[in-house]
């Protein structure tokens, strides 16, 4: 059990909000140097910063790089190590532009002025020129005409969407105007920026797209891309391009049926490593995939390794310098670590421990190793290690430092079918283990995600334990970070399974003498919403609830922006087995339900919908079962503003202790 400081202030949504938080780091070429972009959040203006920091890896110096602006983000470093890459919206840029700096300071130098503006800048070798995204509309062949468009379009007085594609919303924007991710060469001398995608068909993807969507050669002559089958399907199949960019001769890696992610060149260029993810089930683990350009070889890394590599098809692939091994990052059971697979070998080995490690780089000569680790306990931190050992570089956040955080431990209980299932279980602050505590279930999304060892800031269970609950945590079957089998125990049975491990759970801190069985609690969102509507609906022991953003109706969920998962995920389409579909939705139990529940939407979730929250909350009413409605109008999936995230925890503390 991790052992609280012997403090008096606990944790509050105030304190949550104060916190400073780290990016992904860039190791400088020599490895002495990393930079990060860090954000910092005001209550008070509603609004973030984020900057730049410079860190020596030896951690005797840290200082703060940019200060201009708001949004200085993606730092890379030059080849040579002479400047640093980043991405900003500043005075006058309309839309983020590229600039470089060099690391000793001084003024950063705007380097394009794209009217559809840059993201995710990569270096080429020759550190004369850098690769970066940039949305256009493929038909237009200047950015004087994507300005023209873009203005008409905006100051159109018709605003209506036309549409005859398959995926045409993703998480709370629209993806349907036509408009495609490009890759552009661009001249760090002249701003100069070339669309290598000009006149042909590609495309990134229309869904999550940045740097780990595409890779430069070693020689700097060849690019690589994932190009998807069909750029409006976002979950369909892709393969990956390469596109010689003297001959513009392209050729295409594909395993078949499977959404591909992270291509990484070896340091001799000769061979790839990617992520395949399989298509036809979502509960298929992520696989390390190897080419290699002779033979054009493709092959499955570490097949029997019974975990899947990274978390939603991300996980930081990168050679180690002599390209006898790669390391990545990968979640177990309820962790999250950084890993190293020799290319023979059968199983990765783990080079560092989470908590949770966000992101790594390593350096070129591969002595030096940084990345970002948290824990339940503490936010993202900067680490260094070398042969010499584990070195903390970033001073952020000490105010933590005088802020009393609960025990907690993680524990194994008996759930569905009699097997094991991992949770955490989180204490309040002065826990006494002779009086009985309310429990609350945080029930965590996905469902095919899970609830990890980091400090989260939209669910903190150590903010819920400091109102004096009990916090249980549950990695109910079909969470990620366990094996395949595991993980794909919810297909087409997609809520009993998990709702069996959490009563589980529940049953076993009630026997335990920790929590009152008079005093149950339970919220969720996402998946999460879903569960507890569905406890909602099967149970009457918990004296309320908190359902935010959850699925209550899969029929109307079919409104959502992934709707072609609905017949993987429960077994049928809804015209084939009405019956199967309706047997696994919340509201299909809308006359068992009694427990009073606060419900929470926003307006630009295309997830779930914020109409599902309507219809779980008109049900509540339409049954005299007391509840309550809050919706904002300029939120999506999550609560991403201070100020509407301490309204959050206000009502959800405030309602569960009406009960």
């Amino acid at each position: 059990m991790k052992k609280a400081k012997h403090l008096t202030a606990h944790l509050s949504v105030d304190h949550l909000w104060q916190c400073e938080r780290i990016g992904t780091p860039s190791i400088s070429p020599d490895g002495k140097w990393v930079a990060v972009d860090q954000t910092q959040y005001s209550m008070e203006t509603n609004e973030s910063a984020t900057q730049l920091w410079l860190y020596s890896t030896d951690g005797k110096v840290r200082k703060q790089l940019t200060s201009a602006g708001k949004k200085n983000a993606s730092p890379q470093w030059s080849p040579d190590g002479k400047w640093i890459a980043f991405c900003a919206k500043r005075e006058g840029d309309d839309a983020a532009q590229l600039y470089v700096i060099a690391p000793d300071g001084g003024e950063a130098r705007r380097v394009t002025q794209l009217s559809t503006g840059v993201s995710s800048p990569r270096w080429f070798p020759d550190g004369k020129r850098v690769l970066a995204i940039s949305n256009v509309w493929p038909d237009l062949k200047s950015d004087a005409a994507q300005a023209q468009r873009a203005k008409a379009n905006k100051e159109s007085k018709v605003q209506a969407k036309v549409i005859e594609i398959d995926n045409y919303r993703y998480w709370d924007h629209w993806i349907c105007d036509g408009k495609r991710p490009h890759l552009f060469e661009i001249d760090i001398a002249n701003g100069g920026a070339k669309d290598l995608f000009a006149g042909k068909p590609w495309t990134l993807s229309l869904a999550d797209v940045g740097p780990s969507d595409f890779a430069i050669s070693p020689d700097g002559a060849e690019i690589a891309w994932l190009q998807p089958n069909e750029p409006t399907r976002t979950i369909d199949p892709n393969t990956i391009h390469l596109l010689n960019l003297k001959t513009r001769r392209t050729q295409s890696i594909d395993p078949g049926d499977m959404r591909l992610g992270q291509p990484v060149y070896s340091n001799k260029g000769d061979q790839l490593v990617f992520l395949a993810t399989p298509t036809a089930s979502p509960t298929q683990h992520t696989r390390l995939m190897h080419w290699q350009r002779k033979g054009s070889k493709c092959e499955r890394l570490a097949a029997k390794w019974p975990r899947s590599v990274g978390t939603y098809g991300a996980a930081q692939l990168q050679w180690t310098t002599d390209d006898r091994a790669i390391l990545f990052t990968a979640e177990d059971s309820g962790q999250q670590h950084l890993y190293s697979l020799p290319l023979e070998a059968s199983e990765p080995i783990r080079i560092a421990s989470g908590g949770y490690i966000h992101a790594f780089d390593l350096a070129r000569d591969g002595g030096q190793l940084v990345y970002t680790r948290s824990s339940i306990d503490h936010p993202a931190q900067l680490f260094a290690r070398s042969e010499r050992g584990e070195t903390r570089l970033d001073r952020c956040n000490k105010f933590l430092d005088s802020i009393k955080l609960g025990d907690w431990e993680s524990r194994v209980f008996k759930g569905w079918k009699r097997e094991d299932v991992q949770a955490f279980i989180c204490y309040p602050p002065n826990y006494d283990p002779k009086k009985k505590y309310p429990l609350l279930q945080n029930v965590h999304g996905g469902p095919h995600a899970s609830h990890i060892d980091t400090f989260h800031y939209r669910w903190n269970m150590h903010a819920f334990a400091a109102e004096g609950y009990v916090v249980a945590a549950v990695n109910f079957h079909g969470s990620a970070g366990f094996d395949e089998k595991f993980l794909g125990s919810l297909n087409g049975n997609v809520a009993m399974p998990a709702y069996t491990d959490v009563e589980a759970v529940t049953d076993a801190l009630i026997r335990d003498g920790i929590v009152d069985k008079n005093k149950l609690y339970a919220a969720g969102g996402s998946y999460g919403g879903l569960m507890v509507a569905w406890m909602n609906g099967h149970t009457d022991r918990y004296k309320a609830m908190v359902c935010h953003a959850g699925v209550y109706d899969w029929q109307a969920q079919f409104g959502d922006d992934l709707y072609l998962w609905t017949e993987k995920e429960l077994g049928a389409w809804p015209w084939d087995d009405p019956k199967k579909h309706a047997a696994q939705s919340p509201h299909t139990y809308a006359k068992n339900m009694k427990t009073p529940t606060l419900v929470i939407h926003g307006e630009l979730d295309y997830r779930v919908p914020y109409y599902e929250g309507l219809e779980y909350y008109n049900t509540l009413r339409a049954k005299g079962i007391p509840a309550r409605l809050v919706i904002y109008p300029d939120e999506n999936h999550w609560i991403l503003k201070p100020q509407n995230s301490r309204l959050w925890y206000r009502e959800f503390f405030a309602w569960l202790k009406r009960f």
